[in-house]
């Protein structure tokens, strides 16, 4: 499944991974939880999103983040 472009750039400039984002797609250890925490809010804001505390927890990869922020927008 090919991923929505503007969503990828988002999580790749704030994982801060410009040239190894697909090698590091599924890696948790990208940021730290206090980073996560302020690319979920940031991504709230951006796309007018929320996430309930329970998906706050399960956003620890970029895929993770590129998922659910897809899923909100669907």
């Amino acid at each position: 499944m090919a991923h929505n472009a503007d969503v990828v750039a988002f999580v790749q400039k704030h994982a801060k991974l410009s040239d190894q984002f697909e090698a590091h797609f599924e890696d948790p250890d990208v940021w730290s939880s206090f980073e996560r925490i302020e690319t979920a809010l940031t991504a709230e804001e951006t796309f007018n999103i929320q996430f309930s505390p329970e998906e706050l927890t399960a956003l620890t990869t970029p895929k993770s983040f590129v998922e659910m922020i897809e899923s909100k927008l669907q």
